[in-house]
């Protein structure tokens, strides 16, 4: 089975290509504070827009010099056609580099449907109510496009279908926690990358069947020092892999493509939008979100409850949220005494 959701990824286009050509809607989304559930809901299917390794020659003449390899390689992939089969590409205005990336984006390529979604630095009641008022927009306008409505029926099937993929992987996480992880960190990226590609409701049948096969199997790690990797986007497991082969264990991390992805569930009582909103905003926090307390307090946890002996710290060049944050973060550890590495890395650099 990891083999098998280790091939998704890799062959994402073809993946979701292939459900565009049976008619199926496919919109791409560029940051995990965009709430799947409302694409879902509608009868389309969402999926992560990333890029590949290699030179942005195109890319590189429509965006700044000091935008992130991320986005730059991810808008090459664009140009290059790899992306013609979406219906629709969402963003959020998680970064200046992302802001700009969703303005040449929605002005070169021919994507059919574009939206942007405003999102406050901070989640407090005022900018959950602010943040609902934005998903009510875009739950409108993803329905006028697509020519239905989205009821708050089929958004609360919706949440609970991602509900049930988020308590998978939490369950996986805490194999992750025993002294022989039955799973390298490396072939956790792979199950968890395969999920931003396949229909939800196929992968959590393929996650149910990993976690089957997992349990009460040890794997032989030797002494290997437990490493959680924090920061900007990361889609490439050989990263993970690479620390690996140095003797180290990846147990868990704080990444976008990781924890704060599926940490924290949505209340499937109530008002949907409501429930997004809140579930999205106080959701395991990035770096953007302000004041920084509630991120350390996640943080500090994940290092205590999976007994982290140390960290990598990896950072984009150009990433402004993850550069300027590692001294804040590297102060609000220091008396939990594990020591820790920044390595900054281009995206479009192999490991």
């Amino acid at each position: 089975m990891i083999q098998e959701l280790k091939s998704v990824f890799p062959n994402r286009h073809q993946v979701a290509r292939s459900l565009a050509d049976q008619g199926k809607k496919v919109m791409g989304w560029m940051c995990t504070y965009v709430p799947e559930e409302i694409i879902y809901a509608a009868g389309a299917h969402p999926i992560r827009i990333v890029g590949t390794e290699g030179t942005t020659a195109a890319a590189d003449a429509h965006l700044y010099s000091n935008v992130c390899s991320y986005a730059r390689a991810s808008l090459e992939e664009g140009f290059q056609g790899s992306y013609d089969f979406l219906s629709g590409y969402i963003a959020v205005n998680t970064c200046d580099n992302i802001r700009r990336l969703y303005e040449v984006w929605s002005r070169y390529l021919n994507t059919p449907f574009t939206h942007i979604l405003k999102l406050p630095h901070r989640a407090d009641d005022e900018a959950v109510e602010y943040f609902a008022g934005e998903l009510s927009d875009f739950r409108e306008r993803v329905g006028t496009y697509i020519g239905k409505t989205i009821s708050d029926d089929s958004l609360r099937q919706a949440i609970q279908v991602y509900n049930r993929s988020r308590a998978l992987l939490r369950e996986l996480y805490e194999l992750r926690k025993a002294d022989s992880p039955p799973i390298t960190g490396a072939e956790v990226m792979d199950v968890f990358l395969a999920g931003l590609i396949l229909p939800k409701d196929e992968y959590n049948l393929k996650l149910e069947a990993l976690l089957n096969s997992l349990k009460g199997h040890k794997a032989v790690n030797g002494d290997r020092i437990r490493i959680l990797v924090v920061g900007s986007e990361l889609d490439n497991s050989e990263y993970i892999r690479t620390i690996e082969e140095l003797g180290g264990i990846v147990v868990c991390d704080d990444l976008c493509n990781g924890t704060r992805y599926f940490w924290d569930l949505v209340e499937t009582s109530g008002d949907p939008i409501q429930a997004l909103a809140s579930r999205y905003m106080r959701r395991a926090p990035c770096a953007r979100m302000r004041p920084n307390t509630d991120r350390m307090a996640h943080i500090r946890r994940l290092i205590q409850d999976y007994r982290i002996q140390g960290i990598v710290y990896e950072a984009l060049k150009f990433c402004d949220l993850y550069g300027e944050d590692f001294p804040i973060f590297k102060e609000n550890i220091k008396d939990l005494d594990v020591p820790s590495l920044l390595l900054t890395r281009d995206y479009s650099t192999p490991a």
